[in-house]
């Protein structure tokens, strides 16, 4: 099995743990938190730095990869997965080589196997994961521009139990919000970010083969979202999949969600 637990999801930074079940090691999709952080979410697990490592990178912007793992990453053991084409960039943030292993489509850690597809967001992409151990299977997308029929179709032939997809703002307050245009328009102009209709409009599509255990929502904006409209949108249009449902938080932990149960676990929005 898969324990996920999401330490933070949002604009503040970025980070998941994933442990294996019947082991100690543990994997991190992204590095938007701190190391000091990240290393007392680990001890707060009773592990040791060196626990974690492997660390799967959807892409490089600053809250997906803390400024601070520059200096600090030298000292851990873990290996930082980039896709080939966010090398450059890792590379430029200060990552030292020894640290980076890079992949266009698949990442082989032995007894977990990662697939991955670059989907559209700004002008390097970013990479989408479908990560297995043993039977469990996780669906993994954020900072999406939006949802293509190649990334339905990635998912779709993986079937994952828990899919976690970003749900990126609500449509009605990043129009009617503050923000200057060309940022909203940046948000909402395909190589964004996913709105709340997109992330269920994708899920229930998804649904249509895919028996999902859990659905986590990343990612949810600040300033332009709110978690009642959320909870509103999925009970309007999708009640069953909406017992389904785990909000992620911008500030604290979530989970974890065992994945690779044997029947779906309903928990309230």
């Amino acid at each position: 099995m898969l324990d996920l637990e999401v330490l933070a999801s949002g604009s503040r930074g970025n980070a998941a743990f994933l442990a294996l079940g019947g082991s100690d090691r543990y994997l991190m999709i992204d590095a938007g938190l701190s190391p000091r952080r990240t290393r007392k979410a680990l001890e707060a697990k009773g592990l040791p730095h060196h626990a974690l490592t492997d660390v799967l990178l959807t892409h490089g912007d600053g809250d997906h990869l803390h400024a601070g793992w520059a200096k600090a990453a030298a000292a851990w053991s873990f290996t930082m997965h980039v896709h080939e084409r966010h090398l450059d960039r890792a590379r430029r943030a200060g990552l030292p080589n020894s640290r980076l292993a890079t992949f266009d489509s698949a990442i082989d850690l032995g007894d977990v196997q990662v697939e991955s597809v670059l989907a559209s967001h700004d002008s390097h992409g970013t990479a989408a994961f479908v990560i297995r151990h043993e039977r469990a299977t996780l669906g993994w997308a954020t900072d999406l521009g939006r949802v293509d029929a190649a990334l339905l179709s990635f998912f779709r032939d993986a079937s994952p139990q828990v899919m976690a997809i970003e749900s990126n703002y609500d449509h009605d307050m990043q129009v009617q919000s503050d923000r200057p245009a060309f940022l909203i328009d940046r948000i909402m102009g395909g190589a964004g970010h996913l709105s709340n209709d997109e992330a269920l409009e994708a899920v229930e599509t998804l649904a249509e083969t895919c028996e999902f255990q859990d659905v986590v929502l990343l990612h949810r904006s600040q300033q332009c979202n709110c978690p009642r409209r959320i909870e509103t949108l999925w009970r309007m249009r999708s009640p069953v999949l909406a017992d389904r449902v785990t909000i992620a938080s911008q500030t604290e932990p979530v989970g974890p969600i065992r994945i690779g149960v044997t029947t779906p676990a309903a928990h309230p929005i």
